[in-house]
Parts: structure tokens; C-alpha cells; sequence
């Protein structure tokens, strides 16, 4: 009797430990692949429901990527060819010159800040010249663009590259909250499985497992 007691309690933990391992496989399939713990568990609605919504994601992801990538390279050999942006320049320059029409405004409307600022309301010549030498742009960074509709056409990209942008993290954020609402699912979906031990006659000993849905 005592035997058979001792190993009902070592089978019973293992039981556990068994529907315990389940329960994280289904888990960890949800992780990699939103729907196919949901499919193993007998879900199939709600797993091909949240597959088709994966695919759909990572399809979107995908694209977005690669229309980023094209549109990036797009805008900036438009500025190279209409005003005479270098192609190798960091990426916030190629936001000043979506907001300036040339270097020279851009220089000017800093000279002006600059002035209130530096000379007028402190009066450190000094900061004036240190200032408009490190921030104004000079060289290569010049640029003027060869007309107002170039200018244009030039920020349209850009506001297209940004919307494409926003696409690429929404599916990011899909992808993610598919994984989230799968594992979550898949966990509340797999504590209905039920292993048990019991004792069957004397010495023998039985390990069941049940599924509820």
C-alpha cells in the first residue's frame, strides 16, 4: 500500500510536470507562428482566423520594407539631380532640405534666430560666430533647388516615404499583437487539458489525459 502510494504521488507530479510542458509547446507555436496552437489544440476557426491575419501582416511588413528602401533611394537621387545634394549625405539633412528651398534660406532664418538671441538679447558676439559656424550650412551641404515644382515634387516623395513608413510599423504592431492575443488565447485554450493519474487494482496505475473544449 505504501508503495502504491508513493508512486501515485511520483506519477502525479509527473502528470503535472507533462501538462505543464503541453501547455508551453502550444505557447511557444503561438509565439513563432499566431494560429498554430490554436490548430494543434483543436481551434481550427479561431487558428486559421489568426494565420490568415499573420500572413496578411507579414506580407505587409515585407512590402512596406522593400517600397522603403526603393522610395528612400528615389528621393535622394531627385535631390542629387535637382539640387545638387551630394548622395552620401546623413539623413536629417535630407529633412532640412525637404523644409528649405535652398541652404541660403535656411542660413538666413538661422542668422536671424541667431542674432535676437546671440546679440541682441545677451550680446556675445563670440557665441554669434561659434554658433552660425557649426550650425549654418556651408560646402557640400549647400543646396538650392532648380524650382519651386522640383522643391514640391521633391517633399511629395518624402511624405510618401513617411506614410509607407507609418504602414511598415502598423504591420510590425500587427504581427506582435497577433503573437500577444495567440499566446494568450492558446494558454486559456490549454489549461483544459487535464492528465491525471489513478490507481488501477492493486499495484497497477493508470495515466489519463483529457481534452476539453
Amino acid at each position: 500500500m505504501k508503495r502504491s502510494i508513493i508512486s501515485l504521488i511520483l506519477l502525479t507530479i509527473i502528470s503535472v510536470s507533462v501538462s505543464a510542458q503541453s501547455r508551453i509547446t502550444y505557447i511557444g507555436m503561438s509565439a513563432l507562428l499566431p494560429g498554430s496552437g490554436e490548430i494543434a489544440l483543436g481551434k481550427t476557426q479561431r487558428g486559421v482566423a489568426l494565420l490568415a491575419s499573420e500572413l496578411l501582416a507579414t506580407y505587409a511588413f515585407l512590402k512596406t520594407d522593400t517600397d522603403m528602401a526603393l522610395q528612400k533611394e528615389n528621393y535622394k537621387i531627385y535631390a542629387n539631380r535637382y539640387a545638387g545634394v551630394p548622395l552620401d549625405m546623413p539623413q536629417d539633412h535630407y529633412q532640412s532640405i525637404q523644409a528649405y528651398q535652398s541652404s541660403e534660406d535656411y542660413n538666413q532664418y538661422l542668422e536671424m534666430i541667431a542674432r535676437n538671441y546671440y546679440l541682441i538679447t545677451n550680446y556675445d558676439p563670440q557665441g554669434y560666430e561659434e554658433f552660425m559656424a557649426e550650425e549654418s550650412f556651408s560646402g557640400n551641404e549647400q543646396w538650392t533647388w532648380q524650382s519651386e515644382m522640383h522643391w514640391q515634387r521633391y517633399i511629395d516623395m518624402r511624405k510618401k516615404h513617411q506614410k509607407t513608413k507609418i504602414n511598415h510599423n502598423l504591420a510590425l504592431g500587427v504581427m506582435l499583437f497577433n503573437r500577444a492575443l495567440s499566446m494568450v488565447d492558446t494558454a486559456l485554450i490549454s489549461r483544459n487539458l487535464h492528465l491525471h493519474a489513478q490507481l488501477s487494482g492493486t499495484d497497477g496505475m493508470m495515466l489519463n489525459c483529457e481534452l476539453r473544449f
